[in-house]
């Protein structure tokens, strides 16, 4: 498991609150998301899905096309397997 990932896990357990972790690699995000939010929803029925988006003070072209719209296609194609995904804003 990621390092970094483990790290977030260990400081959770730390202060008693449940956390697991999952991790995976591809070309396509929204792909290898949905695949993990299929394995944590197996496990955990009823669970809600959390993303973030970062909204940029100053924005361009450049900025809207490097972070693209991931969060908005997920919460999409988890919706209409009837799971639930909160978008949360992040300003930056």
């Amino acid at each position: 498991m990621n390092e970094n990932l483990q790290y977030f896990i260990d400081y959770c357990h730390q202060y008693g609150i449940a956390a697991e972790g999952y991790a995976s690699f591809g070309t396509d995000t929204v792909e290898e998301l949905t695949k993990l939010a299929e394995k944590v929803n197996h496990k955990y029925a009823n669970c809600v899905f959390f993303s973030s988006k970062l909204i940029f003070e100053h924005d361009n072209w450049i900025t809207r096309m490097l972070h693209n719209e991931t969060a908005l296609t997920l919460q999409r194609n988890l919706h209409l397997q009837g799971k639930e995904l909160v978008i949360l804003p992040m300003k930056i």
